[in-house]
């Protein structure tokens, strides 16, 4: 009986441990994909549905100096003129990828949420929401996000990617994930890179036996 126990305890603890490594592996793709959300509209200010969202000045990628020339002076300054301009979408977007780039998902959920009530067809504001979501631990309503985008433009591929990549890893359909990853490959406006990305995700299902993460 003993064996049998601690068996159990290892196999609990086995699975336990690949959940975590599936849910940070799904953070860090989807993160990947803001980034490079952000950086397809930086390089492609006419190809984007809003363009008078403020850019993110370069020197985010790192959290060190979280001093008066940091981040933190930065987000000072942005919720200043958040009091200042309350109703203006593009600064509560802009304050929410400062909270995300810092990992704080929960806090930039609170902006995207005014944001989105501010202008609710944004695209990029409702994909920023379900990376968020997913991030706070909120699948499904991660997927009724990026969901919300297709139904708006099918021909959204970002969202498209993400939502895939919520089937595969965090719901654990695969069958839907391919379905999803296969359209961004036949897009003919995506980037080579993120097609690239989206072949290697369909051609790499979840060994057997991995769990979707909760």
């Amino acid at each position: 009986m003993t064996t049998i126990r601690n068996t159990t305890a290892q196999d609990d603890g086995k699975n336990a441990l690949i959940g975590r490594s599936v849910a940070a592996l799904m953070g860090l793709a989807l993160v990947a994909m803001f980034v490079s959300s952000f950086l397809y509209r930086a390089e492609n200010p006419s190809r984007v549905v809003r363009t008078d969202t403020p850019a993110m000045p370069q020197g985010m990628g790192g959290m060190g100096g979280m001093a008066d020339s940091g981040p933190m002076k930065e987000i000072m300054e942005l919720m200043q003129r958040q009091k200042d301009e309350p109703d203006n979408p593009a600064v509560q977007l802009e304050l929410a990828e400062r909270f995300m780039m810092m990992g704080a998902y929960d806090r930039a959920l609170i902006f995207l949420e005014k944001a989105a009530g501010l202008d609710p067809d944004n695209p990029q504001i409702l994909n920023d929401k379900g990376i968020a979501l997913y991030n706070t631990g909120k699948a499904e309503e991660a997927k009724a996000a990026f969901e919300a985008i297709l139904a708006k433009n099918a021909a959204d591929f970002r969202a498209r990617f993400n939502l895939g990549l919520l089937y595969k890893y965090a719901l654990g359909d695969m069958d839907k994930a391919a379905e999803q990853l296969r359209a961004v490959m036949d897009s003919p406006a995506v980037d080579e890179r993120t097609r690239s990305q989206a072949k290697s995700e369909l051609e790499n299902p979840p060994e057997a036996g991995d769990k979707p993460a909760k």
